[in-house]
C-alpha cells in the first residue's frame, strides 16, 4: 500500500492531473452506468480520484471497493482500479473482461435487456466473458486484437454511453491505472471503421 500512497502523493501535485478528490459519494459513480461490472449492487467506496488526459481522451482514474450482499459474513468486498475513459460519442453498452475479474462481483456486467453473457471459445487462457445489448455491435467491434488485447491487459472494460470504464484488480499506482488507460485506448484503435454507424452524439448519428 506505500506504493499507492506515494503515488498520491506524487500526482496530488502533478500539473498534468488535477481535481484530486480524496473521495467520492457513492451515487458519483451513477454516471458510469449501474449496475454493471465492476460496481458493487450494495455500496460503493470510491477514493483518490485524479483526472487528466491520456492519449487524447479526457480520463478520470480512481481505486473503488465494491460491495455486495452474499458471503459468509453479509457481505462481499471486491477492490479494484479504474479508470473511465471520455469518447467523442456514445456507443451500445457492451463489455468484455478475463472471466477471474469479474466472477466474484455476482452481478451480470450489464443491465437485465443485455442478455445473458458469452463465454469466448473454450480452450481460452485465461477465460474471456463479453456481452452486449447489441450483437451486431458486439461481432464487429470485439475482435480477436480486441480480445487480446484485454487478455494480455488481465483487465476488463465496459461501453457505458459516451465513457469506456475499464479495471484491473486491486488498488494500483496511477502509473498502473495510467497503463490501463492506455490500453484501453488500444481496444479503441482496433474498433474497426464499420462500428461508425452505432456512434451516437446529442441524440443524433455521427
Amino acid at each position: 500500500m506505500w506504493q499507492v500512497r506515494k503515488s498520491v502523493r506524487a500526482y496530488r501535485q502533478d500539473p498534468e492531473w488535477h481535481h484530486y478528490r480524496k473521495s467520492e459519494s457513492g451515487d458519483w459513480i451513477n454516471q458510469f452506468g449501474l449496475p454493471g461490472h465492476p460496481f458493487g449492487t450494495f455500496r460503493n467506496h470510491i477514493h483518490n480520484v485524479v483526472e487528466g488526459q491520456v492519449r487524447g481522451y479526457p480520463a478520470t482514474l480512481f481505486h473503488l471497493a465494491g460491495v455486495r450482499k452474499g458471503g459468509r459474513y453479509g457481505t462481499v468486498v471486491n477492490m479494484y482500479s479504474v479508470a473511465a475513459l471520455t469518447l467523442p460519442a456514445s456507443l451500445p453498452d457492451t463489455s468484455v473482461s478475463v472471466g477471474t475479474l469479474v466472477y466474484r462481483l455476482g452481478e451480470e456486467p450489464l443491465p437485465p435487456q443485455a442478455g445473458t453473457p458469452l463465454h469466448l471459445p473454450p480452450g481460452r487462457h485465461p477465460r474471456m466473458v463479453k456481452c452486449s445489448i447489441d450483437p451486431a455491435f458486439a461481432q464487429q467491434a470485439i475482435t480477436e486484437p480486441v480480445v487480446r488485447i484485454t487478455a494480455n491487459a488481465t483487465m476488463g472494460w465496459r461501453l457505458h454511453k459516451n465513457y469506456m470504464i475499464g479495471w484491473i484488480k486491486e488498488r494500483k499506482p496511477y502509473d498502473r491505472l495510467i497503463g490501463l488507460a492506455e490500453s484501453m485506448t488500444e481496444v479503441l484503435a482496433e474498433f474497426p471503421p464499420s462500428v461508425r454507424p452505432w456512434a451516437v452524439h446529442d441524440g443524433q448519428r455521427v
